[in-house]
């Protein structure tokens, strides 16, 4: 196989799906390539450009050609729920998402989609970038517990934590996502009538 830019990434997607975020170094990558770690660096210049260049192949692979249609809180929706499905998409992909700093086409796009919808709603610009600011650092932190929850082994005492016992656990749930979004959408609903 000829060593590439998307190779070299590929291969970190899928060690990333092995090993996690923590554990992925280039030499990793290297040795899934049968290459020496030198090779990746007419690639990718470190880490971090590694990290920023899986994150833009995540964006472009899962949601770089959405189309959203309908009202804007509809297409708000569905970007965040697209969001999701691509962070979902890997092993520690909201970590993946959380540590890049790209300004790849495909997460340019997304953005100028957004921001041009929200401004197209009535929202000034400003307000648009912190409203799709607010919705991506959602949908990034939901997944990065849905991502790492562990299940507790200990049940809280039903005497003095009744409603806490009786809310029971693995409340990481797509109800639970929805629930969230629906609370941040009506939100932003109401924050641009009242602007």
């Amino acid at each position: 196989m000829k060593l590439s830019r998307d190779a070299v990434v590929q291969a970190a997607l899928e060690l990333l799906d092995e090993v996690g975020l923590a554990d992925l170094t280039l030499r990793g990558v290297a040795e899934r390539l049968h290459v020496q770690a030198p090779a990746l660096y007419w690639h990718v210049r470190n880490r971090q450009d590694l990290v920023d260049q899986m994150a833009a192949a995540m964006i472009r692979d899962g949601i770089g050609g959405i189309a959203p249609d309908g009202a804007w809180m509809d297409q708000l929706g569905d970007i965040a729920r697209a969001y999701r499905q691509t962070l979902l998409s890997h092993r520690d992909g909201a970590r993946v998402l959380a540590e890049a700093c790209t300004a790849d086409p495909a997460v340019n796009r997304l953005a100028e989609l957004s921001l041009r919808m929200l401004t197209s709603a009535g929202f000034t610009t400003p307000d648009a970038m912190r409203a799709l600011v607010c919705l991506l650092s959602y949908v990034t932190g939901f997944v990065a517990d849905e991502q790492t929850a562990q299940p507790r082994t200990e049940k809280p005492d039903p005497v003095l934590f009744p409603l806490l016992t009786a809310a029971g656990v693995g409340h990481h749930t797509t109800e639970t996502f929805e629930f969230g979004l629906e609370l941040l959408l009506s939100g932003l609903r109401l924050a641009r009538l009242s602007s």
